[in-house]
């Protein structure tokens, strides 16, 4: 999941750029591990929800507005736009890697539901800031920008698939479990002086500063529409994954585990982003139409696990749900950008963006207010009924549009 309001355009003229910086393997990889170290940090509490919960006492509510407080962090990073095209991209990835040092402060000083909300907050704006400063710094970095674009989208995938497997392992088999995945963690961060090694791409620009508009130009209203039902589709089953994983497993399958837990996140968000590789070639309204089919698919596993008590199932449905949502994703954000003049393009993806994250946080808020009155088993069914329409419908919207030739 990456800000391509940073991408389609250059953050000042080519001459005013380090050419001689292009193609350096090592500055590459720099890049591509800081971004990979922040998106970690960002999903490495999701398997102590358990664990909070049992210490504090946090109904499932509580514990899906601590991870919705997350998606609020990302959105409000990404209204401020292109920020790292005004002021270069080392001063908005070096401030990002602090404040995810602060939320690992946070979460270890404050193991409270306050600690726990601004710790979440925290961590969401540090990946905001992040991802897209990083994302348009390694197509500065990179000879083949379109590759350069993968290779963020793919890493930040792999990071939110390895902090919950990180945090997972730690509290499972580490002292202290909601202690030491934090100072490993902020250890991990200091990898962030390595940032000063690296050229500035950017050189720095005046004039007042704008947060980024929300806005889709009328000729790409109704690819829009259409890509927007499919993404909300396809983020509602990790957000699921990622709010609720811990209490699926605990009153379904009966296992209390932060290391099944971050088993289970980890591999949602690793399908993802494998199916954003596999169908980066794919046409998009066809890579659509399989993202979204897997989508039942995966919740009917998924559901089907809870009375057997199958961990398989689950992690199937997991994988499945996970790959849906990637290339649904992927293919919904070149369908959409293509169709925008690259002047707009900033606006047009924040307002994907946006679509996203709210898909992130509301169904699964929905399944825990559910869960307050309803069993498991019940609630889940709910959820997987209203997905699947919208997964059903995002089917239809990208063969209309085929059949319009929009």
């Amino acid at each position: 999941m990456t800000h391509d309001q940073e991408v389609r355009k250059p953050a000042v003229p080519a001459g005013e750029q380090a050419p001689a910086a292009r193609g350096r393997p090592a500055m590459v990889a720099t890049v591509v591990f800081l971004l990979f170290t922040v998106m970690l940090g960002g999903a490495l509490p999701t398997p102590l929800y358990g664990l909070y919960s049992a210490r504090l006492g946090l109904t499932p509510v509580l514990v899906t507005v601590v991870f919705a407080l997350y998606a609020v962090g990302v959105v409000a990073a990404l209204l401020l736009g292109g920020v790292s095209d005004r002021i270069g991209r080392r001063a908005v990835i070096g401030p990002a890697m602090l404040v995810a040092a602060a939320s690992c402060a946070v979460f270890a000083v404050f193991p409270t539901l306050p600690g726990l909300l601004a710790g979440r907050l925290l961590s969401g704006i540090s990946v905001g800031l992040a991802t897209g400063a990083s994302t348009a710094y390694l197509r500065e970095l990179h000879p083949r920008p379109a590759t350069a674009a993968l290779l963020a989208t793919v890493t930040s995938m792999l990071g939110l698939a390895g902090g919950p497997l990180l945090g997972g392992v730690l509290a499972e088999f580490a002292p202290r479990p909601l202690l030491t995945p934090y100072l490993v963690m902020a250890a991990l961060l200091l990898s962030g002086l390595v940032l000063f090694r690296l050229p500035e791409t950017v050189i720095r620009t005046q004039g007042p500063f704008r947060v980024q508009r929300l806005a889709v130009p009328p000729q790409a209203r109704g690819v829009f529409t259409a890509v927007a039902v499919s993404v909300f589709a396809g983020f509602s089953v990790l957000g699921l994954l990622a709010g609720l994983t811990g209490t699926f497993l605990a009153q379904g399958l009966h296992r209390h585990s932060p290391l099944l837990t971050g088993l289970v996140a980890g591999c949602a968000f690793a399908a993802a982003g494998l199916a954003q590789v596999v169908s980066a070639r794919a046409e998009a309204v066809r890579a659509t139409v399989v993202g979204m089919s897997m989508i039942p698919v995966g919740l009917a596993l998924i559901i089907a696990a809870l009375p057997a008590r199958s961990l398989t199932l689950f992690l199937a449905g997991a994988a499945l749900g996970g790959g849906g949502a990637g290339a649904a994703f992927r293919s919904g954000l070149a369908a959409l950008t293509a169709r925008v003049p690259a002047a707009r393009t900033g606006e047009v993806a924040s307002s994907y963006f946006v679509a996203a994250y709210l898909g992130l946080t509301l169904p699964v808020i929905g399944v825990a207010v559910l869960l307050s009155w309803f069993s498991l088993v019940t609630a889940a069914g709910v959820f997987a009924g209203v997905v699947t329409l919208l997964a059903l419908a995002g089917i239809r919207s990208a063969l209309t549009l085929r059949r319009k030739g929009d």
